[in-house]
């Protein structure tokens, strides 16, 4: 299929962020940043990042960027590391216009196995600053969850857990397919039952979830910060997190508060099939996120496993209110129920 998987280098780059309405508007905002940068300095082509988590609500939310050889100074652009990351890459030689069938099979590969993306894909000109020309390199951002897993059983385990709760995962390769990928998470989730109670497979598991954007992040914590000043009451200030996160299209909805408890769910990851659902495993599916047990619903996974999709609103509201917080999960499509809900305890002396 010409899709490729590789690892790329952290990278220093100049970057600009822009909302955008056409993929034109891509190449002139490229143009234009290369101005800025000195010849010498460019260490690599231009590229552009899609970001998938937004406030912008038409067009696209994009960060433009060239490699640098090092830091100059410049007044508009910012300079920022490019972390390294594990990528699919395939390259689009065809028309301009073809360039979302090229994406669309990278990205259908990836979910045939159960590979999960970051919460965003980019885009390298390949030898040319032209994106609506030949040459375009897609990268699917892979979500490195077995990483996250290792690096949160350490944490609150201790290294000397690891090898037993990882035991295998050497054996799965990108390409090792879904059942594979069910097979190990099963067991694993039974190995880490034996060795952790509830509140630590909680916090290992949340770990593991999709990194949630930091800008995004700094939202939530300036609207609760500046009301929680104007008003010194800090459940104010979280029903006030609340109502941004519902007139905002950064995040799906804010929840409800009861108390210290914030109960929260995700909308339809497909609301059209979740509407238009003839039975109860229909529904489920059209719901669930996860391609690591959306068509395997009734087939074993432990309910701990959910406990990933809780790490979403444990980043949202331990960066809104700067305080640790812990979860549970209220309902889940694992056990049968339409939508899964996470009951959110803020600490009482918040």
């Amino acid at each position: 299929m010409g899709i490729k998987y590789k690892q790329t280098k952290e990278t220093l780059a100049i970057t600009v962020r822009r909302s955008i309405q056409q993929r034109t508007e891509i190449r002139i905002a490229l143009d234009d940043l290369a101005q800025k940068i000195p010849p010498e300095q460019v260490a690599g082509p231009p590229f552009c990042i899609f970001n998938f988590i937004t406030s912008v609500k038409e067009g696209f939310d994009v960060t433009l960027g060239f490699p640098v050889a090092q830091d100059f100074k410049t007044d508009e652009p910012k300079f920022e590391w490019i972390p390294e990351m594990e990528v699919l890459s395939i390259i689009h030689k065809d028309a301009p216009e073809k360039l979302g069938g090229s994406i669309g099979k990278v990205f259908s590969y990836a979910n045939q196995f159960a590979i999960i993306s970051d919460e965003y894909y980019r885009e390298i000109y390949l030898g040319e600053s032209d994106p609506g020309g030949p040459g375009i390199e897609i990268q699917f951002v892979v979500h490195n969850w077995n990483a996250k897993l290792a690096t949160g059983v350490e944490r609150v385990l201790g290294v000397e857990s690891i090898e037993a709760v990882m035991q295998g995962h050497d054996r799965l390769e990108i390409e090792s397919g879904l059942e594979a990928r069910f097979e190990w998470v099963k067991g694993m989730l039974t190995r880490l039952d034996s060795l952790a109670d509830e509140s630590q497979k909680w916090d290992i598991l949340s770990g593991c979830a999709h990194v949630f954007p930091q800008g995004q992040i700094n939202k939530l914590a300036a609207v609760f910060s500046e009301t929680k000043s104007q008003t010194g009451d800090p459940l104010q200030a979280v029903d006030a997190v609340i109502a941004f996160m519902d007139s905002d299209p950064g995040w799906a909805e804010g929840g409800f508060r009861d108390g210290h408890t914030i109960f929260a769910a995700k909308k339809p990851r497909d609301p059209k099939a979740y509407a238009e659902a003839q039975t109860d495993i229909e529904r489920r599916q059209a719901y669930c996120y996860c391609p690591l047990v959306r068509t395997k619903m009734d087939q074993g996974m432990p309910v701990d496993f959910c406990n990933c999709g809780s790490g979403w609103f444990r980043q949202q509201w331990e960066g809104a209110t700067g305080r640790p917080v812990t979860m549970e999960i209220v309902q889940t499509v694992l056990r049968g129920a339409e939508k899964c809900e996470f009951a959110i305890h803020l600490p009482e002396d918040l």
